[in-house]
């Protein structure tokens, strides 16, 4: 606490900030009146193709903090590029017309007049948090701009959750998830009030202190962005215009833009311009672009060096979403200021052969773009983004693929998001191990002798020469689960006196209330390497979302050895992993498959960037093409193999020691084919190649050489111990 007071008598703030943001703050109030929100009509709330309605403002006006990213389903109610009105996202998106959206609309513009009025009655705590028609950051940033005697305009759970630490708020508030941010914010706001030098801050003042204490500076991304099209240069047209341009996909976004709708990225079939379009549209106020054209150079040992030339390097002026402009003749087009136009050559570094790509090596940002001091400046932090999200995905998902695909990684965002609402601004994987240890989330492998009574119940030794029921890992944590629902509980400590309560509540048909009630998951790594019929046993039946509890079709069963009512709470999750080079989804049990959702992971060639003089991401998807037509897609080489590549050397290390043993078992050492796959088979050592055919002396190596002539002898192949560039450049230089 001290250091934070100190900290605040050293902090001063430009009066002209503080004037303008006011400014922004009443012409919004002056654009919606509090009095006029009961009765704002949907169109004016939420039809963001006019960027004059409720939401576009919200977001895209920069009035106070800002509510940036997730996507539309944020504000409840939102108009889709395709001009529908919407409510969801994705797989749960459901467009609203006639009477149904007059009734939702009717719903979510109550809430947010009754959510005003009790904070206008300083009734603060009576807000509904969990039960909120719109994500709680959008609600908060209108509480935010009507009352900002009651709250700062700081959103982001990076921020809070330190802030209620010094201030040593409630720890009973900070346990429950998900955790109130509204109620939260408003007790760290009166408890600063109350603390010498704050009385007397204006709120701007506070909330940028807040932001600059606790908050991460944002500094620039660094990005290349292609100038030749097929056969045409579009240099000149960027630097007159003072403007970078994606001239693919001929089609005007800006009412998906304007609308956070980007439904249409799914109707690109092309994969490559569908990554390079998701690029452009994250470039940010503030990054460094570098306008570029890559070449290459035969050298005398037959390997080629990669030449990158940068032409101009410029900085982007706003955010794609407020500058985004579409343009017959460069298609998609944002605001850039050109600061260096001089034009560079960087030999070994031409591999960045792709329409745009996302700078992240120290390394080559600081050789890239060395002659811009501006690159070790923090960008200021205008838009606050924070996504206390309301997780709405499947209960039972299992991510599948080729092995190195990264699917333990996306695991430990998944659980992130669904216990706490969001993963953004957290390390999940540290989040991961915390909601282990507070039992939330449990972590098992499958194996070929994992057996039901590992996972649900068995019997165990009572060390009398008898036999007690053994709970496994599943029931114990769905009996946690269930005790979230209790209506009626004793807040026992311990595991055996939860499970009685449930038990009971079970028994007497009581009611259960999961509304407010903490989630929890289930992680199963490996989950097809057991006999998933035999493990699950009659919990396959129970799978179902509408046979959890309190579902339509609620079903309970009884366990066959404890005897104990069993039944699935809907705050339960399962998510899975699947290695699709051990089997096929085809092989599971189709109970099972017809039970989850599946999420592919394959093989991600653009996270990867080039090192040196090896186009990584290249050789990494003409290996994979090839594999898919030499076996199947199932056995594919995933990213995650080369992620820590940082030299040339590096790729050699991994192309010996991991990709060549993986394909060895792929194809069952026939050498042919893994030949194929690396760039094909070199008549001899010296050949550019890394698997190469050996030539074997039969005269030296046999006396009597007469009767071999006579026999079939195998080809054999070796494998270089030492590979050079040109070996690897082999394998995607056709």
């Amino acid at each position: 606490m001290e250091n934070l007071i100190q900290a605040a008598r050293e902090f001063n703030l430009d009066e002209d900030f503080i004037v303008e943001s006011e400014n922004k703050r009443q012409e919004f109030i002056r654009r919606f009146p509090l009095e006029s929100l009961s009765q704002m009509p949907v169109n004016e709330y939420a039809d963001t193709s006019t960027r004059d309605a409720f939401i576009y403002w919200l977001e895209h006006k920069e009035v106070l903090g800002g509510i940036g990213g997730g996507n539309a389903s944020k504000f409840g109610i939102y108009r889709s590029g395709k001009g529908e009105y919407c409510m969801g996202a994705s797989t749960k998106k459901k467009i609203l017309t006639g009477e149904d959206l007059e009734n939702e609309y009717g719903k979510l513009r109550n809430q947010i007049v009754t959510n005003l009025n009790l904070a206008a009655e300083n009734r603060i705590e009576e807000i509904e948090f969990t039960k909120l028609r719109v994500w709680p950051m959008v609600m908060l940033k209108i509480l935010n701009i009507y009352y900002p005697e009651k709250f700062f305009n700081v959103y982001a759970k990076k921020v809070l959750d330190p802030l209620a630490e010094e201030l040593h708020i409630s720890t009973e508030l900070l346990k429950q998830r998900p955790i109130n941010y509204i109620q939260l914010q408003h007790l760290e706001y009166k408890h600063l009030r109350e603390l010498e030098p704050f009385k007397d801050w204006d709120y701007v003042k506070l909330s940028q202190f807040i932001w600059k204490r606790y908050g991460e500076k944002k500094r620039p991304k660094h990005w290349l962005i292609e100038h030749r099209y097929e056969e045409r240069d579009y240099l000149s047209d960027y630097t007159e215009r003072g403007m970078v341009s994606l001239p693919l996909i001929r089609q005007d976004i800006s009412s998906y833009l304007s609308s956070d709708d980007f439904s249409f990225l799914d109707e690109i079939k092309d994969e490559k311009d569908k990554e390079a379009l998701e690029a452009f549209l994250k470039l940010d106020k503030g990054d460094i672009v570098g306008v570029k054209t890559t070449y290459s150079e035969r050298l005398e040992d037959g390997s080629l060096t990669y030449i990158l030339k940068i032409a101009a390097v410029g900085k982007v002026k706003s955010r794609v979403s407020e500058s985004y402009a579409f343009d017959e003749k460069l298609g998609h087009t944002i605001p850039v200021e050109w600061m260096d136009v001089d034009e560079r050559l960087l030999p070994g570094y031409g591999g960045f052969r792709d329409r745009i790509h996302q700078i992240t090596k120290k390394r080559h940002i600081k050789k890239m773009f060395n002659k811009l001091e501006t690159m070790e400046d923090p960008v200021p932090e205008e838009d606050v983004q924070t996504l206390v999200n309301e997780y709405s995905g499947p209960l039972n998902t299992i991510y599948f693929g080729p092995p190195g695909t990264g699917k333990t990684y996306n695991i430990a965002r998944r659980v992130v998001e669904i216990v706490e609402g969001s993963s953004e601004e957290v390390d999940a994987r540290k989040h991961f191990k915390d909601l282990q240890n507070l039992s939330q989330v449990k972590f098992v492998t499958f194996h070929q002798s994992f057996s039901y009574e590992d996972f649900i119940e068995g019997l165990r030794s009572d060390g009398k020469a008898g036999f007690k029921p053994e709970d496994g890992t599943l029931k114990r944590i769905v009996m946690e689960a269930l005790y979230e629902g209790l209506k009626k509980k004793e807040n026992a400590e311990m595991y055996l006196s939860r499970k009685q309560e449930v038990i009971k509540a079970l028994q007497d048909n009581e009611a259960f209330d999961f509304t407010t009630a903490s989630r929890y998951v289930l992680v199963i790594d490996e989950i097809n390497r057991a006999n998933i019929s035999k493990v699950f046993g009659e919990l396959i039946t129970l799978l179902e979302d509408d046979k959890r509890l309190t579902a339509q079709n609620e079903t309970m069963i009884q366990l066959p050895y404890s005897r104990d009512p069993f039944i699935l709470p809907p705050n339960f999750y399962i998510i899975g992993t699947m290695n699709t080079a051990d089997r096929s989804i085809s092989l599971l049990d189709t109970a099972l498959r017809r039970r989850f959702s599946f999420e592919e992971m394959m093989p991600k060639p653009s996270l990867l960037q080039p090192i040196e003089n090896i186009d990584l991401p290249a050789l990494l998807e003409m290996m994979n093409r090839r594999i898919e037509v030499l076996f199947d897609r199932d056995h594919m080489i995933g990213h995650a193999y080369f992620m820590n590549a940082e030299m040339e050397e590096d790729v050699y290390q991994v192309l010996l020691t991991k990709v060549v043993p993986l394909l060895q078992e792929y194809f069952y050492d026939d050498w042919e084919k893994i030949g194929l796959v690396l760039g094909g088979l070199g008549a001899s050592e010296d050949e550019p190649c890394i698997v190469y055919q050996e030539k074997i002396d039969l005269q030296k190596l046999f006396k009597d050489t007469a009767m071999l002539s006579a026999l079939d002898l195998p080809v054999k192949y070796r494998i270089k111990k030492t590979i050079k560039l040109r070996d690897v450049q082999r394998i995607y230089e056709l």
